[in-house]
């Protein structure tokens, strides 16, 4: 028996956003990267607020992935991405955090 294991991979951004005079001014930035991130990598994609704050946003990604590698490499994509999107101008990257973990789920 083969034991298989599945890789889950965690990537938490946060942006400033200096331009944003509302919540509504956030989201729309906050929005737009995290369609094309799911759209171009096909991940879990959300935006965690923080709720009140007009220039902070703090979003998180995920993916599930049979490989250790391929977890890491597309969350490595999707930081280029917020990287890429950060040179319009409209937010800047103060941090990230990236995790892969990996789970035994079950044996042949």
């Amino acid at each position: 028996m083969r034991e298989r294991a599945a890789f889950c991979g965690m990537l938490f951004v946060h942006l400033k956003i200096p331009e944003a005079a509302s919540l509504k001014d956030r989201r729309q930035v906050t929005r737009s990267i995290l369609e094309r991130a799911r759209n171009r990598f096909n991940v879990s994609a959300a935006d965690l607020g923080p709720d009140g704050s007009c220039q902070d946003g703090l979003l998180a990604f995920s993916v599930l992935s049979s490989s250790h590698h391929e977890a890491e490499e597309r969350l490595d994509s999707i930081i280029r991405l917020v990287r890429s999107m950060e040179e319009k101008g409209d937010f800047f990257l103060v941090r990230e955090k990236k995790e892969v973990k990996g789970y035994a789920y079950f044996q042949d």
